[in-house]
């Protein structure tokens, strides 16, 4: 009986963080995010029609979901401008965020073209495309620098104190996700054929797969309360 109650106490746990989580316009992303690569990878591994239809939808969906977030991210630069005392950290951090801003600028352009606001023809499309790509490799490339120096030094935390351990875990996540995120950007930057290869579709949505998890994991709710 106890066994049964503890069972059933865990389950509704998983639950309620599930429901916290997808509450989140984050957690939806980053959910979204792991089936659009889950489903790449298959398109490349197996050639399924179905397969590609899903990444489609999901990556404009995906769009739609960023429509506003440079409000959010550039009250959070001001933020790290305001607060950070770290001068490295702080140029990386506003090198990442930055990049993400103008990403999602450029990706609403994108968004314009795919529903015929912009008419812009195959080969434009495609430059379009990869030119916001270009904008993922300078987001990842100055937070994948803060975070290997951030493992070194555990952000700077007194050397075996709990800050130094925490830090250094999360950039211990946060490098594993980088390193698959920067051949998957590096991947978005090429022409359309090369894309289009099932080789590079399957090692891109493994890859991008991978970092999903990984970001599911760290936004994962940590606590809920059971009360009724």
């Amino acid at each position: 009986m106890a066994l049964s109650t503890l069972k059933g106490q865990d389950w509704q746990t998983l639950w309620l963080k599930a429901v916290l989580f997808q509450d989140t316009l984050v957690g939806r992303d980053k959910c979204m995010r792991f089936a659009q690569y889950c489903a790449r990878c298959l398109s490349g591994l197996i050639d399924s029609s179905v397969a590609q239809q899903v990444l489609v939808n999901l990556a404009m969906a995906r769009k739609a979901l960023r429509f506003g977030r440079q409000v959010r991210w550039a009250h959070d630069m001001r933020e790290v401008y305001l607060n950070e005392r770290d001068p490295f950290n702080l140029v990386t951090t506003l090198l990442e965020m930055g990049s993400f801003l103008v990403y999602c600028c450029i990706d609403h352009a994108c968004f314009a073209q795919r529903v015929n606001l912009l008419p812009l023809g195959p080969k434009k499309t495609d430059l379009l495309d990869r030119f916001a790509e270009v904008f993922w490799v300078t987001e990842v490339v100055p937070a994948l620098m803060r975070e290997v120096r951030a493992y070194f030094n555990g952000g700077g935390a007194k050397e075996n104190s709990q800050a130094w351990i925490d830090r250094r875990a999360r950039a211990k996540l946060l490098i594993f996700k980088l390193l698959c995120d920067l051949p998957c950007s590096y991947y978005f930057v090429q022409p359309l054929a090369w894309r289009n290869k099932r080789v590079h579709k399957a090692w891109c949505g493994a890859l991008g797969a991978a970092a999903s998890a990984v970001s599911i994991q760290m936004t994962w709710p940590r606590s809920v309360s059971l009360e009724k």
